[in-house]
């Protein structure tokens, strides 16, 4: 009887701090999910630069860093590391917004530049999940004639990027290539790079050593193929004056309302 009453007590001692635990890191998640900006839920998100949302997905203008008119970002709406690691649904919901973004700048002569960096993935559980980066793509549109050239610059960037430490299956450039594609390139859960050229794939690279990949090598690329001035790559990360910035959502709108998929949600 004894042990009984012990073992119960036990048991709703358990339950107690197990809940109690719940509750705590539900709050911390909660907590910074109110300071990432790609939420939709947080107080400081900047409403101001967003051009249009799936259920799923969004699209809108960079916050700071634009290297040519038309720069723009596709995001989850949800809270999750990558577009890999994203549902089957999200992830159809970001390529609708990129076929979208290749019509649009295809009737300005344009082809899209599609690239992602994945880094802090976080962990397990609400916490670890929270504590991960919010997955976003950004899209740069540059000439039709750079397209092919975009492809051999970034592939010898990639292949050069950890060439001297990273390990040897790491230092790998993997085609995403359709049928294949990103989600059957790499598995879920890895750090990586990929970039990607309209809609016809790119190369993912699973990045070996994160405090050594250098974030802007992208940026980086794009500065060197169009030969933008150099401080746009570091020093220029900048918003955008407001007045810039609002004639370049007008006509970003512009082009975008004709290709607008998400009008068929309404």
């Amino acid at each position: 009887m004894y042990e009984s009453r012990d073992s119960k007590k036990s048991d709703a001692e358990r339950q107690r701090r197990a809940k109690e635990r719940a509750v705590r890191e539900y709050q911390i998640s909660q907590k910074r999910l109110s300071k990432c900006q790609y939420c939709l839920e947080a107080p400081d998100r900047p409403k101001h630069l967003h051009v249009a949302y799936g259920n799923l997905a969004y699209l809108m203008l960079p916050m700071s860093g634009r290297l040519v008119p038309g720069h723009c970002v596709i995001a989850p709406i949800g809270h999750v590391p990558s577009s890999r690691a994203c549902d089957e649904d999200v992830f159809e919901e970001m390529r609708n917004f990129k076929k979208c973004l290749v019509r649009m700048f295809a009737s300005q002569g344009k082809g899209c530049v599609f690239y992602e960096t994945v880094t802090r993935l976080g962990g397990s559980g609400v916490v670890g999940a929270a504590a991960s980066s919010h997955a976003f793509i950004e899209c740069v549109p540059i000439p039709d004639a750079r397209v092919d050239d975009a492809s051999m610059y970034f592939k010898k960037a990639i292949d050069e990027a950890e060439s001297e430490w990273s390990v040897h299956d790491a230092k790998k450039c993997i085609s995403t290539a359709p049928p294949r594609g990103l989600r059957g390139a790499i598995p879920p859960n890895f750090p990586y790079f990929h970039v990607e050229f309209g809609m016809r794939g790119g190369y993912v690279h699973v990045i070996d050593d994160e405090s050594r990949w250098r974030v802007d090598l992208p940026r980086d690329v794009l500065v060197g193929l169009l030969d933008l001035p150099e401080n746009v790559s570091r020093a220029k990360r900048r918003p955008l004056a407001p007045p810039a910035l609002k004639r370049e959502m007008d006509a970003f709108l512009d082009a975008w309302d004709p290709v607008d998929w998400t009008k068929q949600l309404a």
